[in-house]
């Protein structure tokens, strides 16, 4: 696999883009991240710059690749050789992605086989979208037995404003998708989780799904009886919702479900959804670190010399590291099993069927 990443932190767009892309002549694929001050501006100098590439972008908290870990930046992947690649989007994200499934349909008609082939994408955030999307995305992919993954855009961290790109086009309400066949070899996708179960355990008997509100566990006001697990009152849950996330369990697997805040009426309202009859368990905070050392050695065994890593790294996980004082580190860390890679940071992560938070994703080429 042929290909460049670069970066800047550059205020001056042309300077931004030019430093970042340098090399480059017209890459068959680009992705780019960067905040969303910049986002637009970059987003038509790279379109300028490369007009006959695809091209996806969005925004992010930050921008991550081998050397550290960048906010107010742009991040730049260019591959000009090694892979198959067809983009496109689905819009009205949040009310009717389904209008628009012809779209993945044409995409996947492209190729001759899609053996070693795996689907990107990145939503706009804020908006409920992602569930709507992956049901839109999975009636497809599932024939076709292409694994998906992806993020939900980021921004400063203060849940104001998102944004996504295709082909030069800026969007606030859809996904953009591309299915990259990777010719040299198998493409291998990862989950990490840094929260681990507690004892305590619901069942959620009231929902409001499309709103992502839990109005009851096991018939009883949720926040009353999170409340009631964590030790404190309804009006105290707030100082641990950021730490004490809950984990949707499905058969033998657990998905993260970020806390947003508790609803007027005693409820919970979360930033993925939660269905009637979801067995939850509260969460906890692990030692991410020692996570992280188990992820890098479990890729480095199964993938010795990756040729490109791609990973989306959840926008508080990234607030946490860098409360910490661990961020930058945690970026040149994942070298160690990705090697080159880029990623950024948004308010939701993707990974098959499943749309979650606080969790990092990583797609390792071979």
């Amino acid at each position: 696999m042929k290909y460049s990443i670069g970066k800047s932190s550059k205020h001056d767009i042309k300077e931004a883009v030019a430093e970042a892309a340098v090399g480059l002549s017209s890459p068959k694929l680009l992705l780019f991240f960067s905040d969303v001050g910049h986002f637009e501006k970059a987003n038509e100098e790279i379109k300028g710059k490369f007009p006959d590439s695809l091209i996806l972008g969005a925004t992010t908290f930050a921008g991550f690749c081998k050397e550290g870990a960048y906010k107010e930046s742009l991040l730049v992947l260019g591959i000009e050789e090694g892979i198959e690649c067809y983009a496109d989007v689905l819009e009205d994200a949040n009310q009717f992605p389904l209008k628009h499934v012809d779209r993945i349909k044409r995409c996947l008609q492209n190729f001759d086989d899609t053996k070693n082939t795996v689907c990107f994408e990145v939503s706009t955030a804020l908006m409920s979208c992602e569930e709507l999307v992956l049901s839109t995305m999975n009636s497809v992919l599932e024939e076709e037995d292409i694994p998906l993954f992806g993020g939900s855009a980021g921004d400063h961290g203060k849940a104001e404003q998102t944004m996504i790109a295709l082909n030069g086009t800026l969007y606030n309400n859809a996904c953009a998708f591309v299915f990259i066949k990777n010719l040299g070899g198998r493409v291998r996708l990862y989950r990490e989780n840094i929260y681990k179960p507690t004892t305590h355990s619901f069942t959620a008997t009231k929902v409001d799904e499309r709103n992502r509100i839990v109005h009851e566990y096991d018939n009883r006001p949720a926040a009353v009886v999170v409340a009631e697990a964590l030790d404190t009152t309804v009006e105290g849950l707030s100082k641990y919702l950021d730490s004490y996330p809950m984990g949707r369990v499905i058969g033998n697997e657990m998905y993260i479900t970020a806390n947003q805040m508790v609803t007027a009426n005693r409820g919970m309202s979360y930033h993925a959804k939660v269905y009637n009859n979801s067995h939850m368990v509260l969460l906890e905070p692990d030692d991410y670190k020692a996570v992280i050392r188990t992820t890098i050695a479990t890729v480095k065994q199964d993938i010795p010399r990756p040729s490109l890593g791609i990973m989306v790294n959840c926008l508080a996980r990234s607030m946490l590291f860098e409360g910490d004082g661990y961020l930058n580190e945690f970026a040149k860390e994942m070298s160690a099993a990705l090697g080159n890679y880029i990623g950024f940071a948004g308010y939701g992560e993707q990974l098959g069927q499943q749309h979650f938070n606080q969790t990092m994703v990583l797609a390792v080429f071979e």
